[in-house]
């Protein structure tokens, strides 16, 4: 029997939606993710209704989750959903609303039912667990996104070396 779970994560961030969205897209990106755990590793063309992607979440406790994500929803800015087959099965959103000026509340929601054989056999025992590596999942990638974007403000405006040395002070 499979063992199904309803997750909310809720993430405040100190940055306007508009700053908070591409670093959404690219999380689905291939490359290294701001999401520690997290990877796609054959991402979408375009992030758009109908893409499909794989999405690869690694537990600290050692397991792998893959799920084959079907984008069913794309309000640019504000939400993304999808449904997803494989390990888990069912569906989530991600929605951003402001907090005022300049902050965002980033709500992410899952319902899905566990199709690992192993996971269903132990949820009676272990669902405890499997929420806590959930839970831990989430934590990562909402420092993952407010260090990325706290990156992106130290950068911003730094062009760094030249190829050609400048005059010497003196």
């Amino acid at each position: 029997m499979d063992a199904d779970y309803a997750f909310e994560s809720r993430w405040s961030v100190a940055a306007p939606p508009e700053r908070c969205w591409p670093m959404l897209e690219r999380a689905l990106r291939p490359g290294r993710s701001w999401w520690p755990g997290v990877s796609v590793p054959d991402p979408p063309e375009r992030i758009e209704p109908g893409a499909l992607l794989t999405f690869r979440v690694r537990s600290r406790l050692g397991y792998v989750l893959r799920m084959r994500l079907r984008i069913t929803d794309v309000q640019s800015g504000i939400r993304i959903a999808a449904a997803s087959t494989g390990d888990l099965e069912g569906h989530g959103s991600i929605e951003l609303q402001p907090e005022g000026p300049s902050d965002t509340l980033i709500t992410i929601r899952w319902q899905v039912a566990t199709r690992r054989p192993w996971m269903n056999r132990t949820a009676r025992v272990l669902r405890p667990v499997f929420e806590a590596a959930h839970a831990r999942v989430m934590r990562d990638g909402e420092r993952g996104l407010v260090a990325a974007l706290a990156s992106e403000v130290r950068n911003a405006g730094n062009r760094g070396e030249s190829a050609e040395p400048g005059p010497v002070a003196g």
